[in-house]
Order: C-alpha cells, then structure tokens, then sequence
C-alpha cells in the first residue's frame, strides 16, 4: 500500500508507515452515521514506528544545544556595592578628627555651664563627670557608625562648620547686645558651645 503523505510502497497490512508514520487502512466514515464499517473495538494497533531508527524518542533536554560556558574576562561584570561620587566607603582619620573635636567643643561647654551655675566643688565634679561621660558615649556611637558612608565631601564639612561658626557667634553677639547681665551671657556662651560642639560632631559624620 502506498503512503499518501511520502508515497512510500508499504506492505497491504501495515498500520502506519514505515517511513513518515503516517496511519494506513483506516476505515472509511460514512457521513450518516459517522461510524466505521468495520468494528475493530477490539484490536489493538501496534505503536507507530521509531523515527530516524532511534528505539526511544529524544528527550527535550537532549535537543536543545548546551549553554555557553560563562567567561570571566578583564571585562565582566562583577558585583558591587553601590558607590556614588560623593559617597566614600566608611569614615576615614579626617572624619573622626573634626567628630572628636566637636566633642571636646561639647565637654568643655558642659563643663563650663556646670560650673557657672555655681563656683562649688560639687557643682565642678559632676560637669567633669557629665563631661567625660559625653566622651565615652562619643566613642560608642562612633565605633558603631564608623562602617557607614558619609555624605559630605571633607571640603562640604568644613564649609558647613564655618557656616555653623559664623551662625554661632551671629546667636552670641546677639544674646550680648539683648541681655546686658554677665552671668546670663556666660551661661549663653556655654550652652551654645554645646550645640556648637554637638553640630560640629554630626557634620563630620554626615
């Protein structure tokens, strides 16, 4: 019989063909009933033949063609962290130079209004200690932020300190021409010798 998909000449008992696999012999339909002549409820067709010779058919993975292998040249994209041009990675000698030195400013500034709230030795002891706490929880904190990026550029940090100079001593000159009583201006000074300290501290870690 003659494969009418590749006219290949198959055996008049064939099933399928042995070349394309194409179904042979299949009974006719009428268009009344749209049932075969023939019962074949229980015959069994044999499978269709291997294609190509193969007993198995390929599997989809062994189809499909290898990947590249990945190459790691001088040009490859490798991770990274994120980097921007005005972020430095931690915070460097110059950074805890001018944060230490805000907080000196700060010490000094408690302990001088410590002591002008009275010229008592327990006044004087406890702005000392005040004092010298604020130093080592400076040190904490700055043990603890040291791994973070810092903002500012060293020369954006000095010109915001000399903007916060220039504002501080404006607030001083100020207070003295409002309040004439020394006692009051010395205890101004010392307060905002604090906020002095503690704003010149924030800007070298910003």
């Amino acid at each position: 019989m003659q494969c009418p998909h590749c006219g290949l000449e198959n055996i008049s008992s064939a099933i399928y063909c042995e070349q394309c696999g194409t179904p042979l012999n299949i009974p006719p339909y009428t268009p009344e009933s749209h049932e075969p002549q023939t019962d074949y409820s229980e015959y069994d067709a044999p499978p269709p033949p291997p294609l190509n010779g193969n007993a198995t058919p390929p599997k989809y993975n062994e189809l499909l063609p290898p990947p590249p292998p990945v190459e790691h040249g001088p040009y490859a994209m490798q991770p990274q962290t994120f980097t921007h041009g005005k972020i430095t990675p931690g915070l460097g000698i110059f950074s805890a130079i001018l944060y230490f030195t805000g907080v000196l400013i700060a010490a000094f500034g408690l302990l001088g209004t410590i002591a002008t709230l009275g010229a008592e030795s327990l006044n004087k002891s406890i702005g000392l200690l005040l004092s010298i706490a604020l130093l080592l929880a400076s040190i904490l904190v700055f043990i603890r932020i040291r791994r973070r990026f810092a903002i500012l550029r060293w020369w954006q940090r000095i010109l915001w300190i000399l903007g916060a100079t220039v504002a501080g001593f404006i607030a001083l000159v100020i207070v003295a021409i409002i309040v004439p009583d020394q006692s009051v201006t010395t205890f101004s000074a010392d307060f905002a010798l604090i906020l002095y300290g503690l704003v010149w501290a924030a800007i070298a870690v910003w």
